[in-house]
């Protein structure tokens, strides 16, 4: 009896405050849980290092050979035992034929392709000029490829194999470049590899120090990151433990609730698992959360209960890499499941049981005083794991594939601003999908993550928009202590179920942020400077954030 009680009393309520219930917006409540979730999974994530080689970039031109008194026309370049044999080295045997060469101008056509093979990272390997048979009318030279002969890793703390690199393979620098990455990935790491003569012509032997001195961090964390609705002071930790396989693997779980318990809640706990191997990278994620808000309808109060389930597997390889940049792909499996509810009464229009598959390519390059950061990805709805057509799906309302196409890309370039020492951040994403989209799909617009300066707000959503962050920070000077100042722009562009017309966002933002010893520190204001007239946004922002890491 009890239970049939309270949802008429719900349902009478409705009725009787319908200015009330206008107010209420059920999408709003669980879109905000979903940014909520977004926020401790950044706030816990590892940054990973990125390497590459501090050479220029070595351009194949026209060589320029000497003019020699004493010279021999040769009509082909023989190049016995090129393992490389690329368009390049092809371009360098074209240059060569119907030339007239010496002595000295064989010896520059040795050293050009010396330092190409250098360049493509095969640091060991030699070219050799053996004795010519001039009346054959070819030039004939000899690569020497550089070996491994050991691989020696004085700590003996991790398995070789999961190196990109092994015994007996031609010695590449690229491969040393992606183990050195492999092997930073832990936090606190100290790598040097070096090379080293091996004991055989030819032959050299690779030293790895990992420069370990523990296994393990823990990280405390509190801010003000939360939802007005479910408490905005939110306090968490992280275990953080390496290697436990001798593979370099990282696992870690956290925790996170809120500080107050007044009336709203949340708390979520995640866990994480990463495996490298060679040129792949495995990674698996779990989290789960749980939010209560208070609803005032009219004169009755009511809870509005959110559960989210989310967990993914991604499988990322790096397929490319060079002197300045690399290429990955990544394959990504995620289920969602999210059930909500008002008390009693679950909302079952806003209940979610999905399987997505996403598929992206990564492009960093390394440029003068700056460094690009790009990734294009495709995702779709997929009927596997018991995933379950969204009510809004069965309904024809939106896509029953949820075709999306994201793109993300993070430039930062190092600057002058007065005599102090700075750098520019231009962060965008952008999302384009051809048919409408079920909520948990939707881009959003206006948090600390896109539109600064309506943290305090629901924001904007939609299928397509994109947004540009624009942030100058400055070295003050004082250790470790920066100041930021910027300006961001996002846009949610019409549509004609939605809305008739695109809806702009531009906030601004200034603070500080930095480090002493194990303590880390962010402070800043943001101010919202453009909105659509509906939007009723805090005029400012207050924002602060602490960490602790042992």
């Amino acid at each position: 009896m009890k239970s049939t009680i309270k949802p008429l009393l719900i349902l009478l309520s409705l009725g009787a405050a319908k200015q009330t219930l206008a107010d209420f917006d059920p999408n709003r409540l669980a879109k905000a849980q979903q940014e909520l979730d977004k926020n401790i999974r950044q706030e816990s994530k590892l940054d990973k290092k990125d390497v590459y080689s501090e050479v220029e970039a070595f351009k194949i031109n026209n060589i320029e050979f000497p003019v020699e008194e004493e010279c021999f026309d040769f009509e082909e370049l023989i190049l016995n035992d090129d393992f490389l044999n690329d368009r390049n080295i092809k371009k360098i045997k074209a240059d060569v034929a119907g030339r007239c060469l010496g002595s000295q101008g064989i010896s520059k056509l040795a050293s050009t392709l010396q330092d190409y093979y250098i360049n493509s990272g095969y640091v060991t390997t030699r070219i050799e000029i053996p004795e010519q048979d001039l009346l054959t009318k070819k030039i004939t030279l000899v690569v020497l490829p550089g070996r491994i002969e050991e691989i020696i890793i004085e700590d003996n703390d991790v398995r070789d194999w999961i190196l990109p690199f092994k015994v007996g393979q031609i010695l590449n620098v690229r491969d040393l470049e992606q183990g050195l990455e492999t092997l930073q990935k832990v936090p606190g790491l100290n790598v040097k590899i070096n090379i080293a003569p091996g004991q055989n012509n030819g032959f050299s032997n690779v030293v790895i120090n990992t420069g370990r001195t523990k296994n393990w961090n823990v990280r405390t964390w509190a801010n003000n990151w939360g939802d007005e609705g479910t408490g905005k002071n939110l306090i968490g930790a992280a275990a953080y433990a390496y290697n436990l396989t001798k593979m370099n693997d990282v696992l870690y779980v956290s925790g996170t609730t809120n500080a107050e318990r007044e009336d709203g809640g949340y708390d979520s706990v995640s866990a994480y698992y990463s495996l490298p191997y060679g040129y792949w990278d495995l990674e698996a994620f779990y989290s789960k959360s749980k939010t209560k808000q208070p609803i005032n309808l009219g004169t009755l109060n009511f809870n509005y209960f959110g559960d989210t389930e989310y967990s993914s597997l991604k499988a990322s390889r790096t397929i490319y890499r060079d002197v300045d940049k690399k290429i990955t792909l990544s394959s990504e499996i995620t289920r969602r499941k999210v059930t909500n509810s008002l008390e009693d009464i679950e909302l079952v229009l806003q209940k979610r049981d999905m399987t997505n598959l996403r598929f992206g390519v990564n492009l960093k390059k390394n440029l003068t005083g700056a460094f690009l950061d790009t990734t294009l990805s495709y995702q779709r709805f997929v009927p596997w794991l018991g995933a379950v057509e969204t009510p809004d799906m069965q309904s024809g309302d939106v896509s029953k594939q949820s075709h999306v196409f994201n793109f993300d890309a993070d430039y930062t370039k190092a600057m002058k601003v007065a005599k102090y020492d700075g750098y520019y951040n231009l962060r965008v994403g952008a999302q384009y999908a051809p048919s409408p989209l079920t909520l948990q799909d939707r881009l959003t617009v206006g948090d600390r993550w896109s539109v600064r300066g309506f943290e305090n707000s629901a924001g904007l959503d939609g299928d397509k928009g994109f947004y540009a962050q624009n942030t100058i920070n400055v070295m003050t000077g004082v250790r470790n202590l920066e100041w930021f100042f910027g300006t961001d722009y996002g846009v949610i562009f019409k549509d004609d179920e939605l809305h008739k017309r695109d809806k702009h966002l531009l906030g601004a933002t200034t603070g500080f942020r930095g480090s002493f010893k194990s303590l880390g520190y962010g402070f800043s204001v943001s101010k919202p400077l453009r909105y659509p007239q509906a939007m009723t946004p805090d005029e400012f922002s207050f924002n602060f954030n602490f960490y602790y890491q042992l």
